[in-house]
């Protein structure tokens, strides 16, 4: 019995050890995510946003060269149908001349003494020397005439033949000019696919972390509130923090600008239009660029006509700096601009960001920006 208890005791104790020393395996667990990563991830967003609008804008410039090769190279075929008709005509004409020519070349042949016997009855049929001389002259110079008049005929059509090599070699100029640019459209649009990839996972990446920081926060939530003395801190700490922020609010609308009416009625214009899609040379709701977009708005809510082009736009109006910009003003990245917006306040503009993006409103960074303008006095 002794032994038996002393067995069991035993056997207690060596497992209460086992229990000790086991090593425990806890299952993986995220690194915690900061907000300066959040930050991070959403710099390179802006980074790759502007990326993303600037091909748009080497796309906007390409196209406008490909419209202008395009135009100049219809003019080109113009010209050479033109030059080809007139090849053709000066053909007619040569081949023309030429059968009358050789049709009296044959007859003289054919006609042998009989011609020259003609010929020479003309002449000897003359009154006197002097018409003689007349008649001679006049006979030489029908001979003459007919081989200047060849002899032309075939240097208008060498020199038009020259005059259509020339244009030739210039329009095929134009198309070796045109194939290069199509190519180098394509490159662009490859990098900008490359881009968007990079911009959709640095998107995803960022919906990821916030997600994380959102259960991080609520998982310190919930363990502050398991310490009561901890949490009645926490709640004094958050009511002196509100007060604090409350107090040091300014006051709304104590400023007020001479054009506030009019910049009133261009933001709410504008933001009637917030998720309407980019479009590439878009200008009406149905789809918008950035520089559509803005000068779309400002016509319609206004009636300021802006010219077509972010990098237009940007010389109208008065240059402000960025940092002192106002709602209402347009706001530019680039110099020439690529990209436009409307600040409407409150560290935020509106715009129409890239291709597939929709009309929003973002963040406001003046460093960001290059320029700003003011239309609006």
């Amino acid at each position: 019995m002794i032994k038996k208890s002393l067995k069991y005791t035993v056997s207690a104790a060596v497992l209460a050890t086992m229990i000790q020393v086991t090593p425990t395996f806890a299952s993986p667990v995220e690194s915690p995510v900061t907000k300066g990563q959040i930050d991070a991830t959403k710099g390179q967003i802006n980074d790759f946003e502007t990326k993303v609008q600037q091909l748009d804008n080497r796309i906007a410039l390409s196209m406008e060269k490909s419209d202008k090769l395009n135009n100049q190279i219809k003019i080109q075929q113009g010209k050479i149908e033109e030059t080809e008709a007139e090849i053709e005509k000066a053909k007619k004409s040569l081949d023309a001349h030429k059968k009358v020519y050789s049709e009296r070349l044959k007859s003289i042949q054919s006609e042998g003494k009989l011609s020259i016997a003609t010929y020479a009855e003309v002449l000897l049929s003359s009154e006197n020397f002097s018409e003689f001389v007349n008649r001679f002259s006049a006979i030489s110079q029908i001979m003459e005439s007919d081989t200047a008049l060849l002899n032309g005929l075939n240097d208008k059509q060498e020199a038009l033949k020259e005059a259509e090599d020339k244009l030739q070699n210039e329009f095929d100029n134009l198309k070796t000019s045109q194939d290069e640019l199509a190519a180098e459209q394509k490159k662009i649009e490859e990098d900008k696919q490359a881009v968007e990839k990079e911009l959709a996972d640095a998107k995803n990446k960022l919906q990821d972390q916030e997600g994380q920081l959102a259960q991080q926060e609520q998982e310190a939530e919930r363990q502050a509130q398991q310490q009561p003395q901890q949490q009645s801190q926490q709640q004094s700490q958050q009511a002196s923090s509100g007060k604090n922020v409350s107090n040091s609010t300014p006051p709304t609308g104590a400023a007020s600008l001479p054009d506030s009416n009019a910049a009133s009625a261009v933001i709410a214009y504008a933001k009637q239009f917030l998720g309407v899609p980019y479009v590439w040379g878009g200008t009406t709701p149905s789809g918008f660029d950035c520089s559509g977009f803005t000068s779309y708005v400002f016509r319609n809510s206004v009636g300021i006509s802006l010219p077509r082009v972010s990098r237009d736009q940007q010389n109208v109006g008065t240059r402000i700096s960025p940092s002192q910009v106002q709602p209402g003003d347009l706001v530019f990245r680039g110099s020439p601009a690529y990209h436009v917006g409307i600040y409407i306040g409150n560290g935020q503009y509106i715009h129409a960001p890239q291709t597939g993006d929709v009309v929003k409103i973002a963040s406001y960074n003046p460093s960001a920006f290059s320029s700003a303008a003011r239309i609006l006095h």
